[in-house]
């Protein structure tokens, strides 16, 4: 690695902790950084992932005032995102070579979608809250997350944001 690898991954990280502090989409910043230093796609993924854990837990506990009254929901939602997320890691670590590069360009176009199309599904949904498809959607998405982290936010956003009733500000 090149001192301007290494730069490029200081300062990556630093705006990448910084979208995702501000926007959840810290990814994208940070897995073309990964990329850019010569990392395979897998091995950026794995380790881009590895790394956004820490930012959802961070996330997580300094929102802890806003979501305590979620109740014992969101350890349900823990374990179905856990199990999803482990799933989605044996489809990555068992798929065939080259199946990642293949199918990651169609993950970053559903994660785009789901967000731009958020509004006029929640409008189709009637605007009304959905928990035991948002239950079920939660080990989906983490699927998904286990399998390309990059976007997995995003799409949790969505689905807050479709699945329920919640602002923006409080889904995020």
């Amino acid at each position: 690695m090149t001192v301007f690898d290494l730069l490029l991954l200081v300062v990556a990280g630093f705006f990448a902790g910084l979208i995702g502090f501000v926007t959840g989409l810290a990814s994208i910043v940070s897995y073309p950084a990964l990329l850019a230093v010569g990392l395979s796609p897998v091995a950026a993924n794995v380790t881009n992932t590895v790394a956004m854990v820490g930012v959802g837990v961070g996330a997580l506990s300094n929102s802890a005032r806003e979501v305590v009254d979620t109740g014992p929901r969101v350890w349900r939602w823990t374990a179905y995102a856990a199990l999803g997320g482990v799933a989605g890691a044996v489809v990555l670590l068992a798929a065939p070579e080259g199946s990642f590069e293949a199918i990651v360009p169609y993950l970053v176009a559903l994660a785009a979608l789901a967000l731009l199309f958020q509004p006029r599904i929640r409008a189709l949904a009637g605007n009304r809250d959905l928990p035991r498809t948002f239950s079920a959607a939660v080990f989906v998405v983490a699927v998904y997350g286990g399998y390309f982290g990059a976007g997995a936010g995003v799409i949790f956003l969505a689905l807050i944001l479709v699945c329920s009733s919640e602002s923006i500000w409080r889904a995020s």
